[in-house]
């Protein structure tokens, strides 16, 4: 008898608990807009732009509208200083100024009461010395990767950004590197492109373009590959250069680009 009481009391608390449940409903769309700035210096001909958009919520689309009324300038430690006027919704463009390696440039932008700013040291160019496509075998496939090969300064630390443009269709894989292991070494860096499943064929036109790109973009750059993967043990946004709030980079880096086609 005693046992069947515990029993019923067992059942009393589990429908009692039951019925204190209830659905918790995860709002998505809580996180306040932030602004997304985005933009490069390079000691490439002019003009070059800072992009300005804003978060939207999760059950929103996909299109940012740019953002307009901002008051944008970029200066470097020679100096030198302009504002940039906006050439379309949220794209805002020099018209003077030049980046030359070795000087730090400044950008400060401010957006209804808001200021955000950034620097970033234009590093000195490494020269790519030649790029070439060679066949890969790996799991039973060949596949064909780029080859990218320069000589790394030795004893300075060095960063690494490496695109890669086929058939006028620039790949969306993000692919940095240091020279913390290799620091004096000639680098041979293999470059792995498969877009939509399809990797290189004979035929194909290929643009290499070489950034040298300052530790604090190329961190920025590792975090937002870690989150695009969903390796990060804790999903969070990328590690902006950005103070003030704002999300996205500021980048001073050196520019080169080689081409070829495929054989």
């Amino acid at each position: 008898m005693k046992k069947l009481k515990t029993i019923g009391l067992l059942l009393v608390f589990a429908v009692a608990f039951a019925s204190c449940e209830k659905v918790i409903d995860i709002d998505l769309n809580t996180a306040s807009s932030k602004y997304v700035i985005e933009g490069a210096i390079t000691n490439s001909a002019g003009p070059y732009s800072i992009k300005i958009t804003k978060t939207k919520n999760f059950d929103e689309d996909n299109n940012y509208e740019g953002v307009a009324g901002a008051n944008v300038t970029v200066s470097d430690n020679a100096g030198n200083s302009e504002t940039l006027m906006m050439s379309s919704p949220g794209i805002y463009q020099t018209s003077a100024l030049a980046g030359v390696p070795g000087r730090t440039y400044h950008l400060n932008v401010e957006i209804n009461g808001e200021v955000f700013t950034s620097a970033s040291v234009m590093a000195n160019p490494v020269n790519m010395d030649s790029v070439f496509v060679f066949d890969f075998t790996g799991f039973g496939d060949t596949i064909k990767l780029i080859n990218v090969v320069y000589n790394d300064p030795a004893g300075i630390p060095n960063f690494y950004k490496h695109d890669l443009i086929v058939n006028g269709k620039k790949d969306k894989s993000i692919n940095i590197s240091s020279d913390q292991a290799s620091d004096g070494s000639r680098i041979d860096r293999g470059l792995f492109y498969r877009n939509d499943g399809e990797g290189l064929i004979s035929g194909d036109s290929v643009t290499i373009e070489m950034m040298c790109i300052d530790e604090p973009v190329h961190f920025y750059l590792f975090s937002l590959d870690q989150t695009i993967s969903q390796s990060a043990a804790a999903p969070a946004n990328p590690v902006s250069n950005i103070k003030g709030g704002a999300l996205g980079y500021f980048s001073a880096q050196t520019f080169q680009k080689k081409s070829l086609v495929v054989q």
